[in-house]
């Protein structure tokens, strides 16, 4: 697994400044174009009886939001003026029904997504779009910051939680230049099913024979079980590991039934408090 396409989304402030030169640290070590777009949502357009008496309105706002893209845009060209690796930084304009689109559309060319870990906090729900769109529709995985507002080293120790399915297996190989400079990597299997599946002794051996061969340094495996289910067990090995990324399968069952009961991939979304790579 060689990055030569990175794509990351990115605005202006503190955070999103400090992701960008995460990005930019990234794609400097693998030698990799970095391509960093500003959101630009722009509004649903009037229809109907009336859609002619507010044309104008409609116009003006969509003129706001291009210049407020614009100057976020303008605003990181002058932070990263002088750096030697060069990004290709613009604005991406989309519908807002139509924002997780357009990430799915743009993540299909790139090896590697980052993104930022959606909040609640600034009431907005464009890194929710972008981060959805890109993780379920765009093929690619997924590199989710949380909202640092400086630069973190991360990376040192890598915690894999494991289930037999697709998407876990492609995180694993989409993180494979991570895995390669980590100094210790954890494999954990949290209540785990059947040899059917690959999640007894076996299996687990079998991945950490996989991940040696691609130059890993892993540490025993860890499967284990737990009565109140796999997520404490998972975030406690976690924080007990001190990992400082995480790399697991996104949504290996229906999305609803995530939204609806709960699960894994939403809870990591939520309480990560270091970097996770995600597959689906």
């Amino acid at each position: 697994m060689v990055w030569r396409d990175i794509l990351t989304f990115v605005d202006a402030s503190e955070d999103g400044v400090a992701r960008l030169r995460m990005a930019h640290d990234i794609a400097a070590k693998q030698d990799a174009r970095l391509d960093a777009h500003v959101v630009v949502r722009l509004p649903m357009p009037a229809y109907g009886p009336g859609a002619e008496a507010v044309a104008a309105v409609y116009e003006d706002v969509v003129g706001l939001c291009r210049k407020e893209g614009e100057a976020a845009v303008a605003a990181l060209r002058e932070r990263f003026a002088g750096h030697p690796k060069s990004i290709a930084l613009r604005t991406a304009e989309a519908l807002a029904p139509e924002v997780r689109s357009m990430a799915a559309r743009m993540a299909r060319t790139s090896d590697l997504v980052i993104v930022g870990q959606p909040e609640d906090l600034d009431r907005s729900d464009i890194d929710t779009d972008v981060l959805v769109g890109a993780l379920l529709g765009g093929g690619r995985p997924c590199l989710m910051l949380p909202r640092w507002i400086k630069p973190h080293a991360w990376g040192k120790r890598v915690f894999i939680a494991w289930k037999g399915t697709p998407e876990a297996a492609r995180a694993v190989q989409g993180a494979l230049p991570f895995l390669r400079e980590a100094e210790a990597v954890r494999i954990c299997v949290a209540n785990p099913r059947t040899e059917r599946e690959g999640e007894d002794e076996r299996g687990v051996a079998r991945l950490a024979s996989y991940l040696t061969h691609h130059g890993a340094r892993v540490e025993e495996p860890i499967i284990a079980q737990s009565w109140e289910g796999a997520e404490p067990l998972i975030f406690s090995e976690i924080e007990g590991f001190n990992a400082d990324l995480v790399v697991m399968g996104a949504y290996s069952r229906p999305r609803f039934q995530e939204i609806l009961f709960g699960g894994m991939t939403a809870k990591m979304i939520r309480e990560a408090k270091t970097a996770v790579l995600m597959a689906h």
